[in-house]
């Protein structure tokens, strides 16, 4: 027997060690679907229509809204999927004989004789994990970052790690040690008791999230951008530190008595979590930066076309580099995709910045329903090569539900309790650094409103209804699939494991992601948002000042083409009018300042006189800042730059 995804079909071998049997060979049949112009063109055929079906029901899904409330386009393909592979599956003759018998639908009898049509079936059926995470993943992922709104995503920058590196580390012993526990007490039955090492391997793999339909619910209804970049970022970054993890964990299976091998297996986890995630995010912004400074020296916008193709290139390139060099490809790509929308697109042709946009959405769009149609044929493949352990499966539901728990809710505490103790100082040093320019009779009173207000950091606590919200969203998918059929089967365990995650999969995609609007409804999460007004009213452009001075100084002059960068630094005082006493005339002022190492920032002070304190007209409350009062309303300048985008 052999075995082989790459192609994900089937493969089978004859003996030929026999020279007599030359004429046997002579008419030997082709090993694979793609080994025949007629495999390749009926395989072809087959799936592009499929994909083109699945493409209008899409259409005709979205245009009936009240069903899309319920079915969302995930499913709608799994569905389709599932359907098309029921009827290829009983039109050929593979559900009529024993041949088709592996463990993981990749071995055969060697004394069957397959026909083309066969082994065409064969490889619609099978799922392979190989071209799902080298072919299909990569665009995605890229896609993810080169779309997304960098400011945003790095204002809860430290919540995401924290949920997709911790929390998955958790889920996955709490998965394990619950499972191991309901196998202790015989709950799995007598036939089915997978070893310990298993049941943690399993754990990893199952803690990788992949909340497709969520993500888009929340896109088409513009919920509050804090829980979708929470969703989203955990989900990108958990699958990298998943991946590792079931990596590292999958060498303890089979060697359970090896301490050796465990002690070598957890220091390479070490290695590669640490040095290997940190190392594959650096490589994937000197990806960017590299492609940026290319284009900015090879002044390729006269032919737009060879410019759109090499720039399309970047969404593999880094990918497999990275993965030559062991290090996350899903990590490098990621932040390939965010250097490269920041960097690299102001070096392109209007015509190709506009493009190349629409182009990589395309393309991650066919990946997506791609990977969740071949998920929808291969479920039909699973009725007779798989065991059935529905007792398993059920109990393994539940642990990952309650993995999901147990990594959300206490970690959130953390992460709100973190921002509690901060040392509220920010306040103080506001009022320092603008105490010169504020006339002296109002510098009292400012100060003391100032004092009442909490930090400006309102837009990142994790409220309930929003923890809530991220348990719901723990979908699982692709990549946990993906990771199934690679399991460690050294036990013969791998048909249980398989059958267990693809049930997961259906369950959470079909429970949670047909029911996440009615969630979305029932928890009163913010709807309709705007997120540059977002970004305006809890200023998180100005929390990304640090990053964007040394830019400005050390990076976007040599790698942006006709970059014109202005100094932003100095205080600069307009509109002064008289101030007078507190009982004077009504005045207005604006004052403009820039603390070190921060943005500029205007204040408009209005309707300060009369007798009422400015406290008392700021208003006492605390769990509400200046700026919900209209006191320091940010006026935001963007300076004049000769690159093509004016939104930089």
């Amino acid at each position: 027997m052999a075995n082989d995804d790459a192609g994900g079909g089937a493969y089978y071998k004859y003996n030929t060690d026999d020279a007599n049997n030359a004429n046997a060979t002579a008419q030997q049949q082709d090993e694979y679907w793609t080994d025949s112009d007629e495999g390749i063109d009926l395989y072809f055929v087959i799936f592009l229509s499929l994909l083109a079906i699945t493409l209008v029901a899409s259409k005709v899904l979205h245009d009936m809204p009240k069903v899309a409330a319920i079915l969302p386009e995930a499913g709608l393909t799994i569905i389709i999927g599932a359907i098309a592979g029921l009827i290829i599956y009983e039109s050929t003759p593979i559900s009529h004989h024993n041949g088709y018998n592996g463990d993981d639908g990749n071995d055969y009898d060697d004394n069957y004789q397959h026909s083309n049509a066969e082994f065409v079936a064969e490889g619609l059926l099978s799922f392979s994990p190989k071209v799902f995470f080298f072919v299909l993943l990569p665009p995605i992922i890229f896609n993810s970052g080169y779309t997304l709104k960098r400011e945003v995503f790095f204002r809860h920058i430290m919540p995401v790690s924290l949920f997709a590196c911790a929390g998955t580390m958790i889920s996955t012993f709490v998965v394990a040690m619950s499972l191991q526990i309901i196998k202790q007490l015989g709950w799995f039955g007598a036939d089915f008791k997978p070893y310990f090492t298993e049941l943690l391997t399993f754990g990893a793999l199952i803690s990788a999230t992949d909340p497709v339909s969520t993500l888009a619910v929340f896109q088409a209804k513009k919920v509050d951008p804090q829980l979708f970049y929470l969703v989203f970022g955990e989900s990108v970054l958990n699958d990298a530190v998943g991946l590792v993890l079931f990596k590292t964990l999958s060498k303890f299976v089979g060697s359970e008595d090896n301490m050796e091998t465990i002690i070598h297996a957890f220091l390479d986890f070490l290695m590669d979590f640490l040095f290997g995630f940190i190392g594959s995010m650096i490589f994937g912004i000197l990806a960017g930066l590299g492609s940026a400074l290319f284009l900015k020296k090879v002044d390729m916008r006269h032919t737009p076309t060879l410019e759109l193709s090499l720039f399309v290139l970047i969404m593999y390139l880094p990918f497999f580099f990275a993965e030559l060099f062991e290090l996350s490809g899903i990590v490098t790509i990621l932040f390939t995709g965010i250097s490269a929308r920041r960097y690299a697109s102001h070096n392109l042709s209007t015509e190709t910045d506009e493009t190349v946009d629409s182009l990589f959405r395309l393309i991650a769009h066919l990946a997506e329903t791609s990977i969740f149609l071949e998920l929808g044929m291969s479920v039909i493949a699973l009725s007779d090569k798989f065991k059935y352990e529905w007792k398993f499966a059920g109990w393994a539901t539940l642990a990952c539900l309650l993995g999901r728990a147990l990594h959300v809710y206490p970690l959130r505490q953390a992460y709100n309790r973190f921002l509690v103790s901060t040392p509220e100082s920010e306040n103080e040093n506001m009022m320092r650094s603008h105490r010169k320019i504020i006339p002296e009779n109002l510098s009292g009173e400012l100060s003391e409103a100032l004092s009442m207000t909490p930090n400006l950091r309102k837009d990142l606590k994790i409220r309930d209804n929003t923890a809530h919200m991220l348990w719901f969203s723990g979908l699982r998918g692709a990549v946990a699939y993906a990771c199934a059929k690679t399991f460690p089967n050294a036990y013969g365990n791998r048909p249980a494991i398989v059958f267990t995650t693809m049930a997961i999969v259906l369950f959470t995609v079909f429970t949670f992601g047909c029911t996440t609007d009615c969630a979305l409804n029932a928890l009163k999460i913010e709807m309709n948002v705007d997120e540059e007004k977002y970004m305006e009213e809890n200023e998180v452009s100005d929390k990304m000042d640090y990053i964007n001075v040394f830019e400005k100084k050390y990076i976007n002059s040599y790698v942006i083409r006709d970059y014109n960068g202005t100094d932003d630094d100095g205080v600069e005082l307009q509109n002064i009018s008289a101030v007078g006493q507190m009982g004077s005339s009504t005045f207005e002022s604006s004052v403009c300042a820039s603390t070190a190492g921060a943005g500029r920032a205007r204040f408009d002070l209005r309707n300060l006189s009369g007798s009422q304190p400015l406290a008392e007209r700021v208003g006492l409350d605390r769990r509400r800042s200046l700026y919900d009062y209209g006191l320091g309303r940010k006026i935001r300048r963007e300076p004049v730059r000769s690159y093509n985008r004016s939104n930089f």
